[in-house]
Formats: structure tokens, C-alpha cells, sequence
């Protein structure tokens, strides 16, 4: 791939057409937050993930796990042994983090909204000591092409934002310009899919690729091979789409935080094409149209997805709080899917969430939003049959329950997939009461890595003391498929929903779990049988800051009570103290055990003892 010959091939077309008073006017609580993060980030202290800031010093060693000063080896990408870190405190993700460089459209927003050339002079610095110490591809900043895809993206997107304050690209060193382009020769050669077991596997990474080509094509319009790489990009994303999103439209990595990811690959994508005139699939934009859909419904009453599966709290793009100190808003991502495939539903839904959109196209498509009166309709009860989740939900009383009744099948990845089958993620009345406990870590400690993925850790029934699949300690990413789903029933009424999903753990042991909800009154009932094991153990965990366990339990086994300690990822890499609730019982033959949940405190009153079944 050719070097760039000038800086006149970036496609203006692609420029934020205002100002920063347009800005200001629109969003006059940003400006500070975007100042004090830039402010941070000329100090040299760089916020990881949710882990908060920290201080790099003045000369930045790229290849340094800040957290354990682990330091990489700058060796040929391939020759370097990611694995030999393993389960030693060493998270690589620590160093990626970093060099995704996020912090770059902080500094470029800085000085799009002040005109402070020290902002884009910073920048500037940076990436040109990066390029200096990490020459492609040596280092470990070379050993994931998803790792240099995001990073590219990022650098694009700065790049946009600092030319459009310029009107030229004149401030620009040409090396940051040919240093992107290598990007994208390597991302060319390494697209990261695999083959097991005779059949081909891709994921999330794959796509993070493909996504960077075409974005690198599309911003670096006047290069050579620009074509190409948006040929590349943009029919590798169809061919993944089609692989990769459930018929229902769910991610089929088993992860709702990495569905979310793949969406914004998706959507900034399709948007930035979209404006540049190239032409989407009808496959691509039904998809991400479902993936959407999907995210509103699976938004919990406090605006944040569960955490089914691994959570890593990764992103593409900044589009979201971090850097800011707020909350990711869901609405940041699905603001894009409103200009993409033209729903006035969500614009709608985000009409008064705009400050990410602006970023990207700036305010002129704003007038449709404040002109949208279609609104989302929530359903009471969505079953995602592919995806193997359901959601009961009533918004005006703020209950929403999450069931994990299957997962996908056919190939699907199972290395961000968890034991938790059955678990239920409950809230009623706007109050959280069980949770799934999140990622605290992938491969710096395999036992906290294997605890967080396991049966106990999730609102479900371990039995035999054992494993729904089986977890090897020293394979972070694999789950050796034991339990099997059965098939799901629902039923419902205007008065009741209920669920039904089994886990058949072997031919004759099983879980059955019946998980009914009035969305009239809140009363959420779950019962559960247990077929043919020795013992079990309904596992509780709970979010952290719920003390107690307001239920009422209907059963004749004598179950023991235990509150255990429990590490809650309330981000990738931070743990909030909470605790696990845990019934034993021995079961013998069959067993039901029923638990009846109530907004009122008094959860007890008019329940039909008749009810209770054991055999």
C-alpha cells in the first residue's frame, strides 16, 4: 500500500459543518466536561476502561501494564508469548486500553471547542511518540489487529474533528497520515478469523476489522486504494452480518456488552458510507435495525444493558461517557441507527441525547429529531428464541426481568459465553434485586476469571455442586458444552406472562425454571424443578447495596441459608463489594422450590399455599 503523497486526500465531505457556539448553544454542560478530561490527558493521566486515571509520567511508555509495571518486550508481533502472562496479575488489556487511543478525540474536541492549539499540539505529540516506539509491527500494540483497528478509527475521527476546526490539514504532520495508512496494510493482512473443528470462526474482532478498512477507505478518500479498501470493508461486514446477527437480532457471542460494540462498529460504519454515498446492503441495515431494537428493550430501568456474558466495557469510538465522568447512555449509539436507517421511532427515543451524534455529523440532521413524534413501543414480553434471552418488563412501574433461556447455537463462539443458564436478572419497582455478576478480568487470574463465569456466581440452580459446561482453569476462553437448552414456552395473557425454559444438564438430570410476571400488579413468581440430582443450590446474587432477600419461599425441602462475600464487576477490572444469597437442599428424586417476589413489603399476603408441589 502506498504512502500518502499530501494531506489534500482526506474527504472533507466527512468535516463537522459548524461551530463551537452551535455547540455551546445545544449542549452547554459538554464544554466543561470535554475541557477537564482534555485537561487530565495533558498531564499525561489517562483514564483505562472504568478503572479511573492514571499517571503516565512525562515520557509515556506505551508498552507498560500501568497497573503491575509490567513491561512488553518491543519483539516482532508474532514472536511475542501473550500467553506466558497469564494468571500473573498481567492483563494485557491494560496496555491495549491505552493505545486504542480514545483520549485522542478528547484533545480534538478540546480544541475544536477553544481554538487552544495546545490541545492539537498534544495530539500531535503524542502520536508522534507513539509512532517512534512502536514501529509496526514490533511491540504488543501489533499483535491484535482488532487493537490497531480501534486505534486507527480513533485517529481518524480526531483527525476529522482538528482538519474541520482548521479548514486544512496543514498541522498535520504527513507521518500521522502514512502511520494510519500502515494500519491499515496490517489490518489487511491479519483479519482475525480462524478455523475449529473444520469450520470457520470469527467474532467481534473480525468485524472491528473489515470496520476499520472501510473507514479508513472512506475518510482517506483520495488515496490510491481507497476503493479497495472500502470494497474490503464493506462486503466483509455483509458477509459477518449475515454469519454473526441472529435472526433475531442479537450478537451470537452470548454477550450483551459485546452486541453493543458490534452495533457501533456497525453503525459508524454505515453512517459515515452512508454519507460518503455508498450503497448498504438491505441484509445490513435489517440487521442493525433488529440490534437496535434490541438494545431498547434490554435497557435496564437505571439506562445501562445487563451484563450477560463478558463485559469488558469496550468501544469503538468514544460515542459514549468515558473520559466524561457519566454514565454510558445507550441513547449516544442509537442516536446513528436514527440516521442511518431513517426511524423516526428513535429519533424519538434520543431527541434529547444528541452530544455524541454531533461528532459525526454534525448539527444539521438535528431539526428531524426535535420533529419525530413516533415513539418505541417496549413490549411486555420479547423473546429472542436465536439469542436465547427473554425480557419481561412493565416501564411505567419500572420491573424489568431478564431470563437466560437458551444460548445460540450452530457455531456460535463461545468464548465470552458464561454458565447461566435459567439465571434471572430481576427489578421491580424501579429497585434491582438479583444481578449477573460482569468480567473483572480475562486473563490476569484465572480463578476470579473462572468464579465470575461460573453457575454459582449466576441467579440460577447449580446441581451436583457442578458446572453447566465445563470451565478448564487455565483456558480462559473456552467452555466445553455440557448443558443443553430445552425447548421454551410462553404464554400470555393480559393478566399473566409466563416462561418456561429447562436446562438438561444430563439425559435424565434437569432444571426446569417457570418464571411468571403480572405486569399489572409486579408479582414476579419463579419455580423451579429439579429432576433427578442428589443436591442443589439456588444461587442469589444480589446488586450491590441490596442487604436482604424479600421473597417469599414456598417449598418441603429443608434448604439451608448462607449470605456469601461476592466481587461484583461494577466495571471491567473493578470490583464493588456485594453479596450471594445461597439455598442447599438435598433433592433427591424431584424437587420444586417456588419464590414469590412483591413490590409491597408485604409479600406473603394472598399467595395460595394449594400452589406448592414436591414430590
Amino acid at each position: 500500500m502506498n504512502k500518502l503523497k499530501n494531506h489534500d486526500l482526506l474527504n472533507v465531505n466527512l468535516w463537522i459543518d459548524s461551530d463551537s457556539i452551535d455547540y455551546e448553544n445545544l449542549f452547554p454542560d459538554e464544554k466543561e466536561k470535554i475541557i477537564n478530561a482534555a485537561n487530565q490527558i495533558l498531564k499525561h493521566k489517562f483514564q483505562l476502561a472504568g478503572s479511573g486515571y492514571f499517571d503516565f509520567g512525562e515520557d509515556i511508555n506505551w508498552q507498560q501494564d500501568v497497573k503491575t509495571k509490567h513491561k512488553w518486550e518491543n519483539k516482532f508481533y508474532s514472536e511475542l508469548n501473550i500467553e506466558a502472562s497469564y494468571n500473573s496479575g498481567i492483563d494485557v488489556k491494560t496496555t491495549w486500553e491505552l493505545n486504542r487511543f480514545h483520549h485522542a478525540v478528547i484533545l480534538a474536541r478540546a480544541y475544536w471547542l477553544t481554538s487552544d492549539t495546545n490541545y492539537r499540539q498534544e495530539l500531535i505529540d503524542q502520536c508522534l511518540d507513539w509512532i517512534s516506539k512502536n514501529p509496526c509491527p514490533y511491540g504488543i500494540n501489533w499483535t491484535s489487529a482488532m487493537e490497531v483497528s480501534i486505534r486507527s478509527i480513533n485517529l481518524l475521527f480526531a483527525l476529522l474533528i482538528i482538519t474541520a476546526k482548521d479548514k486544512t490539514t496543514s498541522a498535520i504532520p504527513e507521518i500521522l497520515f502514512n502511520s494510519i495508512v500502515e494500519h491499515g496494510s496490517y489490518i489487511k493482512r491479519n483479519l482475525e478469523i480462524g478455523s475449529k473443528n473444520g469450520r470457520l470462526v470469527s467474532g467481534n474482532h473480525l468485524i472491528s476489522n473489515y470496520s476499520a478498512l472501510a473507514c479508513i477507505g472512506l475518510t482517506l478518500s483520495g488515496l490510491r486504494q481507497s476503493r479497495e479498501l472500502i470494497r474490503i470493508g464493506l462486503a466483509g461486514l455483509d458477509i459477518e452480518v449475515k454469519r454473526q446477527i441472529l435472526p433475531d437480532g442479537l450478537h451470537y457471542e452470548s454477550s450483551l456488552s459485546y452486541h453493543k460494540l458490534v452495533l457501533e462498529m456497525l453503525l459508524i460504519t454505515g453512517v459515515l458510507a452512508q454519507k460518503c454515498g455508498e450503497k448498504l446492503s438491505l441484509k445490513y441495515k435489517q440487521s442493525v435495525s433488529k440490534m437496535c431494537d434490541a438494545v431498547i428493550v434490554m435497557t435496564r430501568p437505571d439506562g445501562q444493558l445487563p451484563m450477560i456474558g463478558d463485559d469488558d466495557g469496550g468501544r469503538l469510538a468514544i460515542l459514549s461517557g468515558y473520559y466524561l465522568n457519566r454514565l454510558d447512555d445507550n441513547r449516544d449509539i442509537l442516536s446513528l441507527g436514527a440516521i442511518l436507517l431513517n426511524r423516526d421511532d428513535l429519533r424519538f427515543l434520543c431527541r434529547d441525547n444528541l452530544r455524541e451524534l454531533f461528532w459525526v455529523t454534525g448539527p444539521e440532521c438535528f431539526s428531524t429529531f426535535s420533529q419525530a413524534l413516533e415513539n418505541f413501543v417496549i413490549p411486555e414480553c420479547k423473546q429472542y428464541e436465536y439469542g436465547g434471552l427473554c425480557v419481561l418488563q412493565n416501564r411505567d412501574r419500572k420491573d424489568f426481568i431478564l431470563f437466560r433461556t437458551g444460548w445460540p447455537e450452530f457455531g456460535a463462539p463461545t468464548g465470552h459465553r458464561h454458565n447461566d443458564l435459567l439465571s434471572t436478572e430481576i427489578w421491580l419497582n424501579g429497585t434491582p434485586i438479583t444481578v449477573d455478576p460482569g468480567t473483572l478480568t480475562y486473563t490476569s487470574d484465572f480463578k476470579t476469571r473462572n468464579e465470575l463465569r461460573s453457575t454459582k456466581s449466576h441467579a440460577t440452580v447449580s446441581l451436583n455442586s457442578d458446572e453447566q459446561n465445563l470451565i478448564k482453569l487455565n483456558r480462559p476462553f473456552d467452555l466445553i458444552s455440557k448443558t443443553t437448552a430445552g425447548k421454551v414456552h410462553i404464554s400470555h395473557s393480559n393478566e399473566l406472562i409466563t416462561i418456561e425454559g429447562t436446562a438438561l444438564w444430563t439425559q435424565l438430570m434437569s432444571h426446569k425454571r417457570i418464571v411468571s410476571y403480572a405486569p399489572k400488579s409486579g408479582i414476579l413468581t419463579i419455580e423451579d424443578t429439579i429432576n433427578e440430582a442428589d443436591n442443589a443450590c439456588w444461587n442469589w446474587p444480589l446488586f450491590p447495596g441490596v442487604d436482604s432477600f424479600e421473597s417469599t419461599i414456598l417449598t418441603k425441602l429443608e434448604l439451608s441459608e448462607k449470605y456469601e462475600f461476592f466481587k461484583f464487576a461494577s466495571s471491567y477490572g473493578v470490583a464493588s463489594d456485594s453479596k450471594i444469597l445461597r439455598f442447599a437442599g438435598k433433592t433427591k428424586k424431584q424437587a420444586i422450590v417456588k419464590f414469590i417476589f412483591k413490590s409491597s413489603k408485604d409479600i406473603s399476603k394472598n399467595l395460595n399455599n394449594d400452589l406448592l408441589m414436591v414430590s
